[in-house]
């Protein structure tokens, strides 16, 4: 009885000790970078021995609860890692949560940063990780697919090529020029090639008019803000990259051999003058068809020449270097980078040089003053193939000596006119000069000042300085340089200027549940585009090629141009926060261009838009929270201009012209009625847009799955057009603002960690994009300028061509084509009029895709990483015309005119199933129209949908605990592989770079292998 009597007064003691240590806490939630309140936040207590309790915080994120000491208190919020603290003798605790997501990132936007969660419009970041991914030599193309909405592509495969991005669709019919361009401020000029990734901190695109529509006129096609590093306040770096590595080749094309040639082109001299040539391999018959060159091979036992590899390196090396350095400390903080790349072609004389150097310096003068700048230099240099180079290569006869038995290149001369009949491609290889050199400079100068708590008063002034040279030279070796024209020589040279001055204003307040940012500014833009080309032949020799221009016998060409305009603009915005999570943004801007009459030189474009953070609602419970992280609703509607037209196009121009004047001499003076006689128009008005954009973003399970999703609708208007004028006008065409078209569209970017654990993380991103454009009005009374730009159809990238119907065959009806025969290619007859004419075209494909992204996967375990990134495009055509050219057997296109192997697969009475026409030396069976050959058909419409790997990474951290030993902050070894895979059914060197017509085709396909390092000390 006495233990029982104990045991009971022990615990009696225990109950009344804890009870006397409960006691009242006061709590607050908070963010831990920002210091900001956290609202309804969830709170769970866990008191040993009682129910679990779980309570939200208040809209200020405060909190009260009776605890005793040594008990949990756990605060939780969606986006943020949750956060326990264990009660002691405080009365108060304050809980900071980390950031589990990219909520409290800070998103660069127009003329300022906002946290990504308050965001209203649309903008996709790209940070400088991805960036600096995967090594090119233009920026744009490392931002292929990365955002969804972008669509970027190489205009060819060759080194140092430029790119076409094209942000969320097709905008105006005749005035496109692609997204615009601002680093730290300074409006770019063209592409982007001469920034370092290396250099980048962050890419923001801006998609929609809540976003873009501040820079009003210019945002008409999106605008993409680029962010390069500054130093780490408090820090000292050096950081070292490099790579280096070889390229080999990928063919697209695989040719007949000499024998298979030979066949083939006995066939196609026997199909077009059976009579003349004789029977086909007979001595006879090959002396009409084979030069004496070819016909030794031919004896030799079809030897086999490779034209291909006498223009190719088998494994081309390419290398690039950035050295870093910056200094954070003190009032005076510094970044400096230099980069050196290099990278020869797999053709050879072909390759891209850049040298750049990168500088920036900020200095804290005063705690209100600072004072910043930036500038960024550019030198590169590349050596172009030549335009008809590749291709020929493919062309030749396998039959035809590369080299004379001298070891020179081999031109066959036909001894009765001393004229070439065969060209020796080479010889344009090795000899030809097609060189594109440019210097760029990009300079800014900022000074920050505040003169009282909140307002910052900002003013900058940027200048981008471009200048090109293009040298091209035809020796008397190649076809457009041999005699007569005794060399054939071009210096083309561009140089541009824009100055930008920027001045704004900006005012923060905060009172209780409200927030408030308002901005206003001041800038004015000026840019000047100068040309001057010169061109000649009949040089005395081609040992000083276009350098001695001057001392050519005949000009060609020597005239200039010049393009300039200026800009005005005038702009405000107010951002709008209620309880942080009801967010209002409009803005204004009042541009003026010298581009436009007096009567219509100023355009006004406002925007409206807001926000609805759902998550922070008091109403979602903290069970939901549990697996929704984050929830938020966005609208916007406002509208953008294009001031991209003609600067001339308000005056009246005239054509350069002559005539006698009494009847003897010859006065200088224009035409009216010339072909470049242009009506002014002084009331051309702005392309404007209005734009609307409903998105929600969306975060379950502690952001392992994050989904942001966009529509739009684009309504384009008082789109510029040139009207045909009447002959009795005077004049050829007068620009107009009359047509109208709709762009509308969907973006939507997924990204999901299925694994993450402390030794293994997998993610994976994917996003996807289509879009739909249509011309809505013409001129007035017409739905229709031709077949392929007419009401409901996209301004750009539509086919109209005749109706490829496959092959005649035996026994088939003529009446279509009376002079056909069996193997030749059928044209619809869509009209069903029994006859071939204008009315049977119609729609046979588009070069837009209907849907387009990327699939982004990273690995990691321990130390090492694995990532791949793959984009894809689906249901574009392609118009492949080089392909046609290159199955199809036709003397027209030269004496030699090898085929694919796919060609060698062509029609003959006992191979009928196949779509390669009978080869004929003069291209009959080609002859689709009563015109004659050359006019095509959907022939060479090819699917180009396609899913290509850019690259596998595969790379090696250093682990901590060794870089401490030697004094090194980290260090990452890589082995990469770019373009290592692409599936696609079509046919050519690469859909992703061929352009809407294959025209690009001039270069081959290759595949790089690459080892490279990043030191940071």
């Amino acid at each position: 009885m006495r233990k029982l009597l104990l045991i009971f007064t022990l615990l009696a003691a225990g109950i009344i000790n804890a009870s006397a240590q409960q006691k009242k806490i006061n709590g607050s939630v908070k963010d831990s970078q920002t210091n900001d309140a956290l609202p309804f936040a969830t709170i769970t207590v866990v008191i040993p021995g009682q129910p679990v309790n779980k309570f939200a915080a208040d809209d200020h994120g405060n909190f009260t609860v009776d605890a005793p000491v040594g008990s949990t208190i756990q605060a939780s919020f969606a986006g943020y890692q949750p956060k326990k603290v264990t009660v002691g003798d405080s009365t108060s605790i304050t809980i900071l949560l980390k950031s589990s997501g990219n909520l409290s990132e800070v998103v660069v936007i127009a003329y300022g940063t906002e946290k990504r969660k308050d965001l209203t419009g649309a903008i996709t970041s790209i940070s400088s990780q991805e960036v600096s991914e995967m090594p090119s030599t233009n920026l744009a193309t490392a931002l292929a697919s990365r955002a969804p909405g972008l669509e970027v592509h190489s205009t060819s495969t060759q080194p140092g090529a430029s790119a076409a991005v094209n942000v969320r669709g097709l905008n105006s019919i005749t005035q496109l020029e692609g997204p615009l361009y601002i680093v730290d401020g300074v409006a770019l000029v063209g592409d982007i090639r001469n920034i370092n990734p290396s250099d980048i901190e962050s890419v923001e695109i801006l998609k929609d008019a809540a976003a873009a529509g501040i820079y009003g006129s210019r945002a008409a096609e999106g605008v993409i803000l680029i962010t390069t590093k500054k130093p780490k306040a408090g820090a000292r770096s050096v950081n070292f990259e490099m790579y280096t590595g070889i390229q080999v080749n990928n063919p697209a094309y695989k040719m007949l051999d000499a024998r298979d040639f030979a066949t083939l082109r006995r066939s196609a001299f026997q199909d077009a003058d059976p009579g003349t040539f004789g029977a086909p391999g007979t001595d006879t018959a090959d002396y009409k068809i084979f030069n004496s060159y070819e016909q030794q091979s031919i004896k030799n036992g079809y030897t086999n020449y490779n034209w291909q590899n006498a223009i190719m390196h088998n494994d081309a090396p390419t290398e690039n270097y950035t050295l870093s350095v910056s200094n954070g400390t003190g009032s005076n903080r510094v970044y400096f980078s230099g980069q050196y790349q290099d990278q020869e072609g797999i053709l050879v004389n072909t390759g891209y040089k850049k040298y750049s150097g990168f500088l920036r310096d900020e200095t804290q003068i005063r705690p209100f003053l600072k004072l910043g700048a930036s500038v960024n230099y550019t030198h590169d240099i590349t050596n172009n193939a030549m335009p008809n180079e590749y291709q020929q290569s493919l062309t030749e006869s396998p039959l035809q000596p590369i080299y004379d038995a001298g070891g020179q290149p081999l031109i066959v001369i036909d001894n009765s006119t001393g004229v070439p009949t065969i060209f020796n491609p080479v010889t344009l290889a090795l000899d030809a000069t097609n060189l594109y050199t440019t210097n760029r400079t990009n300079a800014n100068l900022y000074l920050d000042f505040t003169p009282v708590k909140n307002l910052v008063l900002h003013s900058s002034i940027g200048a981008d300085i471009y200048q090109a040279e293009q040298d091209t030279y035809y020796p008397r070796t190649t076809g457009p340089g041999y005699t007569p024209n005794n060399g054939l020589g071009e210096i083309y040279n561009t140089r541009a200027t824009d100055i930008l001055w920027e001045n704004t204003a900006t005012y923060n307040f905060a009172k209780g549940d409200h927030e408030m940012n308002l901005l206003g500014g001041f800038t004015f833009e000026q840019h000047e585009d100068f040309a001057t080309d010169m061109q000649a032949d009949q040089f005395p020799t081609d040992l000083l090629s276009y350098k001695a221009i001057g001392s050519a016998g005949q000009k060609l060409q020597d005239n200039s141009n010049y393009d300039g305009w200026a800009v005005r603009s005038l702009f405000a915005r107010a951002v709008y926060k209620y309880k942080g999570r009801y967010i209002f943004n409009a803005t204004i801007r009042q541009d003026g261009s010298s581009r436009f009459g007096p009567d219509n030189k100023f355009g006004v474009f406002p925007t409206v838009s807001g926000a609805w953070r759902v998550i922070d609602e008091p109403w979602i419970g903290y069970k939901i929270k549990t697996w929704l992280s984050d929830f938020k609703l966005r609208l916007s509607y406002g509208l953008v201009g294009n001031q991209n037209l003609p600067y001339d196009a308000i005056y009246t121009r005239y054509d350069a012209a002559t005539y006698p004047f009494n009847g003897s001499s010859v006065t200088s003076g224009y035409n009216v009625a010339g072909t470049n006689a242009v009506l002014g128009n002084n009331s051309l008005q702005w392309e404007v847009q209005h734009q609307f954009n409903a998105g929600t973003d969306l975060a379950f399970l502690d952001n392992r799955i994050m989904l942001t999703v966009d529509v739009y609708n684009k309504n384009i208007s008082s789109l510029l057009m040139p009207l045909p004028l009447a002959p009795s006008s005077g004049f050829q065409t007068e620009y107009v603002n009359v047509a109208a078209m709709n762009t509308k569209g969907i973006d939507v970017a997924l990204k999901i960690t299925p694994i993450k654990t402390k030794d293994f993380t997998w993610q994976t991103s994917l996003n996807w994009s289509r879009y739909k454009s249509e011309v809505t009005k013409l001129f007035p009374g017409r739905d229709s300028v031709n077949l392929a730009l007419r009401v409901g159809l996209p301004p750009s990238g539509t086919y109209v061509n005749y109706v490829y119907n496959g092959l005649y065959q035996q026994g088939d009806n003529f009446a279509l084509d009376p002079n056909g025969k069996p193997g030749d290619i059928k044209i619809k007859d869509v009209n069903g009029d029994g006859k071939i004419t204008p009315e049977d075209e119609e729609v046979v494909g588009s070069s837009i895709p209907k849907g387009w992204g990327s699939f982004w996967n990273y690995f990691r375990y321990k130390s090492v990483s694995l990532t791949i990134y793959s984009t894809y495009e689906y249901g574009q055509q392609l118009n492949n015309l080089t392909f046609t050219d290159l199955s199809y057997y036709n003397a027209l296109y030269g004496n030699a005119s090898n085929v694919t192997v796919q060609g060698g697969n062509y029609w003959t009475p006992t191979n009928t199933n196949t779509n390669i026409p009978r080869p004929n030396a003069f291209g009959t069976s080609l002859k689709t129209l009563p015109g004659g050959p050359g006019q095509g058909s959907s022939y060479s419409i090819q699917n180009a949908s396609y899913f290509k790997v850019q690259h596998i990474t595969l790379a090696y951290d250093f682990p901590t605990r060794l870089l401490d030993k030697i004094k090194v902050h980290s260090l990452n070894i890589y082995t990469q592989v770019l373009n290592p895979f692409l599936f696609t059914g079509y046919k050519g060197v690469d859909p992703d770079v061929a352009g809407a017509d294959a025209a690009n085709e001039i270069y081959p396909r290759y595949r790089t292998f690459l080892l490279g390092a990043k030191l940071g000390l």
